[in-house]
């Protein structure tokens, strides 16, 4: 069976999944006397992961939440007595588990009383990717057709729409003035959509060269103007009642999906767009942003959702992306949006090597080598891709063909819409990266013109030397040797 059979609907379905969350928090106050210490059943639901960012470098919270997605909400679990170690090898979005009897419901969290969940299976319409009864056991055919799935989600044309969440004044936290929102809904427009800005829109179309474009939700008439406007360019304002006198963002996301599902007769909000961005007022939550991970929703707090680096950092979440490291910060690799995010307008740059290899956006002009073999030759910047030079790489692999670990090696040339790019800018980068879902890359070398990198790969080393890089040219000749390579053969003499 070819892989290329199964839709991009289902795609959408088997990943991102459908189903509307109801009741939950991912943190702080909860207020669900409905739910309030209701002991479960067995109950199998969807894995969900959400990586929040933080203002100024600092986590002030969790930097990661693991949640289960049921039928009357998303949930977070707690209590597991081991650290989290049980979600280790599970894929958000893609994988289920199960909670067992005796776990207790409370608001938006569900209480394990030690005891882990369970892998159930995978959520994918198509039975020959996976293994049913063993979410980890996979054949590397089943593994390529889903890595190949993973891809799928970022190329095509996207729908998204862009929520401003305001509030209607009904609970006193409002008199305190800290949930206004601090822009007006059309100005969110420009800001994700608009062709003369650099913006979601614009910048992944660039970023991808046109494989990936996204678009404004379709227009659409509310049923409630006096709670949700109707849908229009792109943008919709929902009026909440949300106490928020403490953390809200997990009821007040909840409130709007509610609100949008009221407002225009749909099951969930991602009915009306393949992607939807709730733009939180400020004080709702204590980071700047957050998104799960092969999922349609991403949460931002006020200005963030304005700013380029978060729309693309969020978003490229829900695409399946992790963040880029550098030493031991998961953020710090600023050569591309998944590193740290900035409170700029129309910031142009991209995404590193590993993710541009994990993206698939730059097919024919890629390369790999393995062990004991090497490439020769030019290294071309991202920004050049498609300009007929085909034997200049945007990237070139070395791959260790005993784990899933390997280097990834590009030039981050600092021109056009790479021209912001804050680190490694015209020089040539090393990142390494395990696997091919979602897993952080961690950059290991930037260098100049004569520059010289050297580390281990498996048991073997890895030598990548830079030459003069010619910034006219835009070309950043490198050898890159895996192993050991025997010399060419001496040439017979001639007579």
């Amino acid at each position: 069976m070819k892989f290329s059979v199964v839709s991009s609907l289902s795609i959408t379905a088997a990943l991102m999944g459908l189903s509307l969350c109801n009741a939950s928090s991912l943190r702080g106050k909860e207020d669900d006397t409905a739910a309030h210490h209701r002991i479960l059943q067995n109950k199998v639901g969807r894995f969900l992961k959400a990586d929040i960012q933080y203002e100024n470098k600092q986590a002030r919270g969790p930097e990661v939440i693991l949640s289960i997605e049921l039928e009357d909400g998303i949930f977070e679990v707690e209590n597991t007595g081991d650290n989290g170690r049980w979600a280790k090898d599970l894929e958000s979005g893609i994988d289920s588990i199960e909670i067992g009897q005796g776990a207790t419901k409370s608001g938006g969290k569900i209480n394990m009383g030690g005891t882990p969940p369970v892998p159930r299976g995978r959520n994918v319409s198509d039975r020959n990717l996976v293994e049913e009864e063993d979410s980890q056991a996979r054949s590397p055919e089943q593994q390529r057709m889903l890595d190949e799935l993973h891809r799928q989600l970022a190329v095509g044309n996207k729908s998204v729409l862009a929520v401003r969440v305001v509030h209607d004044g009904s609970t006193p936290s409002a008199a305190l003035g800290r949930l206004d929102p601090s822009y007006s809904l059309a100005q969110l427009a420009i800001d994700v959509f608009d062709e003369g800005n650099t913006n979601l829109v614009t910048q992944y179309r660039r970023c991808s060269h046109d494989k990936l474009n996204f678009g404004r939700a379709g227009t659409r008439e509310t049923n409630n103007p006096t709670r949700v406007t109707s849908i229009a360019n792109g943008v919709v304002e929902v009026k909440v009642s949300t106490d928020c006198s403490g953390t809200c963002d997990g009821v007040m996301r909840n409130d709007v999906n509610v609100a949008l599902q009221n407002a225009f007769g749909v099951s969930s909000p991602n009915q009306l767009a393949d992607y939807v961005m709730q733009c939180h007022p400020p004080g709702s939550f204590g980071g700047i942003a957050y998104a799960y991970i092969n999922y349609w929703l991403s949460i931002y707090n006020d200005n963030w959702c304005r700013y380029t680096s978060t729309q693309l950092h969020e978003v490229g979440h829900n695409l399946g992306l992790a963040h880029s490291g550098e030493g031991t910060a998961q953020y710090a690799d600023q050569s591309g949006f998944m590193g740290y995010s900035y409170s700029q307008f129309n910031q142009q740059m991209c995404f590193n090597n590993a993710k541009n290899w994990q993206l698939g956006w730059f097919s024919g002009e890629v390369a790999s080598i393995g062990l004991n073999d090497n490439f020769i030759g030019n290294l071309k910047g991202q920004v050049n891709y498609g300009n007929g030079d085909t034997t200049s790489k945007v990237v070139v692999k070395v791959d260790d063909p005993n784990s899933q670990e390997a280097f990834y090696v590009g030039f981050n040339h600092g021109i056009s819409h790479n021209i912001n790019t804050a680190e490694g800018k015209n020089q040539v980068t090393v990142q390494t990266y395990t696997g091919s879902g979602y897993s952080q890359s961690t950059l290991l070398s930037k260098m100049g013109s004569g520059g010289t990198f050297t580390g281990v790969l498996g048991s073997s080393t890895v030598t990548v030397t830079v030459g003069t890089i010619n910034l006219t040219t835009g070309l950043a000749p490198v050898e890159i040797t895996y192993g050991s390579v025997s010399p060419p053969p001496t040439p017979a003499p001639t007579v």
